[in-house]
């Protein structure tokens, strides 16, 4: 059997290792997550050190090693510039392959979790709307919780089954979706959601990207869907979303200058 072989992926994460490496971490399009050591990386003279730049998208050449596969060649695919030289946009995107680094165990992603991070990437990259920006955030969340199979229901109670009526609900990453208010109890770790969020998460659960694109939503919209998919998240990783800090910083700073 072979010991190289070829692959596509997208750069997740990078890590010093000894004097001139560097472990990064991939999205790779057809093996999912993948961890592989880039020797001499952080050399003046390396030529692989600018293709291997936080989320490129780029085509590799490995070859099999004792704990970690070795990158040998590097080639970028796509850079996304214009994504990169806007810290507002740039700081999006880490927040996305945090999120994808943290949920994924190695081997886990694979074709659908690539493509997926790959359209919000090219999306953002083509985009100048924050407000527009945030809801390709936000429906990134939604549709990748649901190629994790933590899809959360939200047409009917958990609990119960009914449908979900207009009045007071709570969404509660503890039983995977909505309950109504009778049906919450006093010790279910749950968050209020209102009529609005709940629609606007149902749609983005439900419509494609060309769909979605053409949604207008309002800032104060935004911010609660963020809030509660934010929660629902933190639970499933049980941490905090180190990155959402600097998004808001950044996005804050942006907006009042």
């Amino acid at each position: 059997m072979s010991r190289t072989y070829s692959a596509e992926g997208i750069v997740l994460k990078r890590s010093n290792i000894g004097e001139a490496d560097r472990l990064v971490t991939f999205l790779l399009r057809y093996r999912g997550k993948l961890t592989a050591i880039a020797k001499g990386v952080r050399k003046i003279s390396s030529r692989k050190a600018p293709n291997l730049e936080l989320l490129n998208h780029v085509k590799l050449h490995l070859a099999k090693g004792k704990t970690f596969d070795i990158v040998t060649e590097a080639e970028s695919i796509e850079a996304f510039k214009n994504l990169k030289s806007d810290l507002a946009r740039v700081s999006f995107g880490f927040y996305l392959a945090e999120i994808t680094n943290e949920f994924l165990a190695e081997g886990q992603g694979g074709r659908d979790g690539f493509e997926l991070f790959g359209k919000v990437l090219g999306l953002i990259d083509q985009e100048n709307n924050l407000e527009k920006i945030k809801l390709f955030i936000r429906a990134f969340e939604v549709k990748f919780l649901e190629s994790l199979g933590f899809k959360p229901e939200l047409d009917k109670c958990v609990r119960c089954g009914r449908i979900l009526g207009p009045s007071a609900n709570f969404l509660s990453p503890e039983v995977g979706g909505v309950v109504e208010k009778s049906c919450r109890g006093s010790t279910l770790f749950a968050q209020p959601i209102s009529r609005n969020t709940l629609v606007a998460l149902r749609f983005l659960q439900r419509e494609d990207w060309n769909t979605i694109q053409r949604l207008a939503v309002s800032a104060n919209l935004n911010k609660e869907i963020e809030g509660v998919l934010r929660f629902y998240l933190e639970h499933l990783l049980e941490k905090e979303i180190k990155s959402a800090r600097f998004v808001n910083k950044v996005v804050g700073r942006q907006l009042k200058s």
